[in-house]
Order: C-alpha cells, then sequence, then structure tokens
C-alpha cells in the first residue's frame, strides 16, 4: 500500500522528468536549437497554452461548482498576492532589478497548478475532485496573466490592453461560457483539446534544451533559485496551514490533501517559456524552474503522508 501511493504521488513528476530528459537528449543531437525552442515558446505561450486554459475553464467550472468550491480560487488568488508581496522584499535584500527582478517575482508567484496536481489528485481521490485544483489556478491565473506577466514589461505595469492578453481572455472566456452553460460544437472543442494537448510535451522539451544548454555553458546554480525554492515549497505550504483553521473544509482530509498539494508546487513551467518569448532571463527561470521541480519529488510525498 505504502509503495502504491509513493508511486501514485511521483508518477506526474517521473513523467515529466523523462520528457524533459528527451528534450536534453533532442537538443544533444541537434534536433532542437536555443532558435526553435524560443519559437516554440512563442508558440506554446500563444496558442497551445491559452488552449489549454480555456479548455480547463470551460469544461470543469459550473455555476453550482464555483458557489461550493469558490475559497479554492479565493486561496489562489491571495496566496499569488502574499507570495508577491514576499518576493519583492526578497528580491530588494538579493538586489536584483530589471528583468531578473521580473524573472524572480513570476517564478516565485505562481505555482504548477494544472500538470503536476491534476493527476495526483485525481489518482488519490478520484476526478469529481479535480475540479478544486481548477478552482486554485483559475484564482491563480488572473494574478499570474495580469500583473505577474507585467513584470515582464516595461514601462506601465497594468493597463487594460495588457490584462487583454491571450491567456487572460482565454481564462475568463472559458469560464463565463462554462458557468453560462453555452455549448460549443463538437468538432471545435475537439480541435482545441488537440492543440492544448500540445502544451505539457512542447513545455517540457524546450525546458529540457534550456537545462542542456545551461550545462554546456557551466553555469553556476544562481542564488536567486534558492529564494524561488524558499517561497514555492517551504513558505507557500506554510500559509496553507497556517490557513487551515479558519477553512470551512478543514475537517475533510481530502481537501485539506488538495489544498496542500496546490499550495506545494513548484514554479509553472510555461515560465520559463514566457522568459524566452518577453526576452527575459532565460537562465534564471530555466533554473528556477527545474530545480524546485526536483526538489518537490523529495518533499511533496514527505508533506503528502505527514498529512
Amino acid at each position: 500500500m505504502r509503495g502504491g501511493f509513493q508511486l501514485i504521488i511521483l508518477s506526474p513528476f517521473l513523467m515529466l522528468l523523462l520528457l524533459i530528459a528527451l528534450g536534453g537528449y533532442l537538443y544533444t543531437r541537434k534536433l532542437l536549437d536555443l532558435d526553435f525552442c524560443r519559437k516554440l515558446s512563442r508558440l506554446v505561450v500563444k496558442v497551445t497554452f491559452p488552449a489549454m486554459l480555456f479548455l480547463s475553464m470551460y469544461k470543469n467550472v459550473d455555476l453550482a461548482t464555483l458557489q461550493e468550491g469558490w475559497i479554492f480560487t479565493a486561496l489562489g488568488l491571495g496566496t499569488s498576492i502574499i507570495l508577491a508581496v514576499t518576493a519583492h522584499y526578497s528580491a530588494g535584500f538579493l538586489g536584483l532589478r530589471g528583468m531578473t527582478y521580473g524573472t524572480y517575482q513570476i517564478l516565485c508567484t505562481n505555482g504548477n497548478n494544472i500538470f503536476l496536481p491534476i493527476p495526483i489528485i485525481s489518482a488519490l481521490f478520484g476526478a469529481p475532485y479535480v475540479v478544486y485544483a481548477v478552482l486554485f489556478e483559475l484564482g491563480a491565473g488572473l494574478f499570474y496573466w495580469s500583473y505577474g506577466v507585467s513584470n515582464f514589461r516595461s514601462g506601465k505595469r497594468l493597463s487594460f490592453t495588457r490584462l487583454l492578453n491571450l491567456n487572460m481572455v482565454s481564462l475568463v472566456l472559458g469560464l463565463i461560457l462554462g458557468l453560462a452553460g453555452i455549448q460549443i460544437p463538437t468538432s471545435l472543442l475537439g480541435a482545441l483539446e488537440i492543440v492544448g494537448n500540445i502544451t505539457v510535451g512542447s513545455a517540457m522539451l524546450i525546458i529540457g534544451a534550456l537545462v542542456v544548454n545551461l550545462f554546456e555553458q557551466r553555469l553556476k546554480l544562481r542564488r536567486e533559485v534558492w529564494g524561488v525554492v524558499f517561497h514555492r515549497l517551504l513558505l507557500s505550504p506554510l500559509v496553507g496551514l497556517i490557513a487551515l483553521p479558519f477553512l470551512p473544509f478543514s475537517s475533510s482530509r481530502e481537501l485539506v490533501t488538495i489544498l496542500l498539494v496546490m499550495m506545494s508546487m513548484p514554479p509553472l513551467v510555461t515560465t520559463a517559456l514566457v522568459a524566452a518569448s518577453f526576452n527575459a532571463d532565460e537562465e534564471l527561470a530555466a533554473m528556477g524552474v527545474v530545480v524546485p521541480t526536483l526538489l518537490s519529488f523529495l518533499l511533496l510525498p514527505v508533506l503528502l503522508w505527514l498529512v
């Protein structure tokens, strides 16, 4: 039983690790290069990831679900705000400026709320509980695609036109259509699913190529990465533990476990792709995604075992 539990927890991590390793191998065989990865990054950020965001909202969130689980949306948004504030001060302590500051901020703020937790939650508690991960991502995603990505832009941080980026529109539009119960033609829905399914594999291959490139350059692990680890793997779950006694579902083992899973996620993998598409600090973005993800192999099973 213990071995089966550990396998359930580790399977999504192992899957992503294999894809990252494949990306690294393809890079060494010259089947991938940095120029191609940057172009593919733009495709993922501007096309396939918006399709995946739209579908995650449209297919999983209706009015009854939102009324029942809105607290997860509030927790996703609230945690992002708390981490953005703490990351601002830790970035000042580290002396970060410009795009390095923006990359650090976005790495610390939002977790990998779809790729990793959904397979874990589905395996542990069943498909009906996946919706709580989606609701958490709704709150975190609204912050990420508004204030979060503004850290990669120069000039005025937030404006109406900048809020209308494709990912934000997809998130909100999927939510609205899902809540309204509007039926999308099956052919269109199927096409969007095919496009959205490209996201995870492409993201992992790109990250694998970036990691091997970092090793080729013999770059040392940057100190900012440990700040990202602190925020994502220690401070974020601590916020969840502090909030638990005040939450209406604190007596539910399933919902408590799901919340702590969501709060313990490493940075969103597409952050490395967003950094590449905005010409931000790609080196920090790649390190800041891969190192916490590998560490979460160890920390997340321990946390869930304790729960």
